[in-house]
């Protein structure tokens, strides 16, 4: 997706100071001071994450420049130095993605999360259940906006059928008084598979009944609102429920990806075979020959620059196998498939590594790797000392082999 942001602003001072904070988090702003320019930029046809618009300009005095860049089908913030409740109302009426005050730099510190908030949204998924057509539109609508895919069902037991069918649903929003399957039910339902970090639950219930809260969030809720509800109310805590969600998955990330490769790391791979067992496997252990030279040749950024590559190529190289990186040079691949295709790819892997040229620094480095090979139906750990036994047997016999 573009990282272009829309900003209309007639203020020099304050285009300046916007476009300083977005260029620091990484978005390209597209400066106007006016109505016309605008028009005449919207005729392009251009792509952009949102439009940031001032609601007074000198052309356009009553918000004019919001419901065009609204008819063009783009996201819409505001920004404004009124915070009437009539005048908010009327601009979360006609569909925008939100609102910011001016009054402060407290204020404006909103806006880089939102956008954050929006880009990361494209690869984020809902399922709205409720067995109202008009509610569950509206919460369609509403999410879409924020650029969520949208899935609906109209009581539990469609939902539960939608989950078993769209993949990495990570929101779902649910009525409760339904036939069928209500929401508490069918909130139950679904954590029995899934945790509270992987997919939030946000209860929604007209009902004036005081233990409906508690019963949602013993159920597994993760939040509760009640009918009607506040628009703004109810984006906040769907940001508040992702971004907890992002957070989550990257300790995730942090905790079992080696930093420096992206290859999964010993521990991964180590939790990975004790929660996946198989009666027959193949363990291959790969070590860069003489990467000390290496290191002392183009120092030790120029040996991270090698592993990055070989990380790379490993990620590529085999139709079903887990590489992971555990430590130092040495790498090990987990293979459950067929044995003889794993050690084809291994082979042809080898000879790729010797292959390669790789550039740094306006040099060239070169470099090979030994690979040691074990299959059979022993322990993880019998398989593991087999492979580097072999590994080693590679290394006495001349380096550049797959010994197995």
């Amino acid at each position: 997706m573009s990282r272009k942001v829309l900003v209309v602003d007639d203020s020099p001072t304050f285009q300046s100071y916007v476009s300083s904070l977005l260029e620091d988090a990484g978005f390209e702003p597209v400066v106007f001071g006016s109505l016309a320019e605008t028009k005449a930029y919207l005729e392009t046809k251009p792509s952009f994450v949102s439009a940031v618009l001032d609601f007074c300009l000198p052309d356009a005095p009553k918000g004019e420049v919001i419901d065009l860049v609204l008819e063009a089908g783009h996201r819409v913030i505001v920004l404004t130095g009124n915070g009437d409740k009539e005048l908010r109302e009327e601009l979360l009426g006609k569909g925008i993605v939100d609102y910011i005050l001016k009054d402060s730099a407290v204020s404006l510190a909103f806006l880089v999360p939102l956008l954050n908030r929006l880009v990361q949204n494209i690869d984020k998924t809902a399922l709205v259940v409720d067995d109202s057509p008009a509610i569950t539109q509206f919460l369609k609508d509403l999410l879409e906006r924020q650029y969520i895919t949208v899935h609906t069902a109209s009581n539990g037991i469609e939902a539960l059928e939608v989950m078993d069918n769209v993949w990495n649903v990570n929101l779902v929003i649910t009525d409760n008084d339904m036939p069928l399957m209500n929401g508490v039910e069918l909130t139950q339902h679904l954590r029995m598979n899934n945790d509270r970090d992987e997919l939030a639950i946000i209860g929604l219930s007209a009902s004036d009944n005081p233990d409906l809260i508690p019963q949602f969030l013993k159920a597994g809720a993760n939040d509760f609102l009640n009918k009607p509800f506040n628009q703004e109310e109810l984006y906040c805590r769907i940001h508040s429920q992702l971004n907890m969600q992002d957070a989550s998955e990257q300790l995730y990330f942090l905790a079992n990806r080696d930093h420096l490769t992206g290859l999964w790391n010993r521990r991964y791979f180590f939790n990975f075979t004790d929660e996946n067992p198989a009666p027959h496997k193949s363990i291959a252990m790969i070590d860069i020959d003489n990467f000390k030279n290496i290191n002392d040749t183009y120092g030790h950024d120029g040996g991270d620059h090698v592993l990055k590559y070989l990380g790379r190529t490993l990620n590529m190289a085999f139709s079903s196998a887990l590489p992971a990186r555990f430590g130092g040079e040495e790498f090990v691949v987990l293979c459950t498939e067929n044995s003889d295709v794993f050690q084809a790819e291994l082979e042809a892997f080898r000879q790729e590594i010797e292959r390669t040229v790789i550039e740094y620094n306006d040099q060239i480095i070169k470099y090979t790797v030994s690979i040691g090979l074990a299959s059979g139906n022993q322990s993880l750990g019998l398989l593991l000392k087999e492979a580097d036994d072999k590994l080693y047997e590679a290394k006495a016999q001349g380096r550049n082999l797959l010994r197995s």
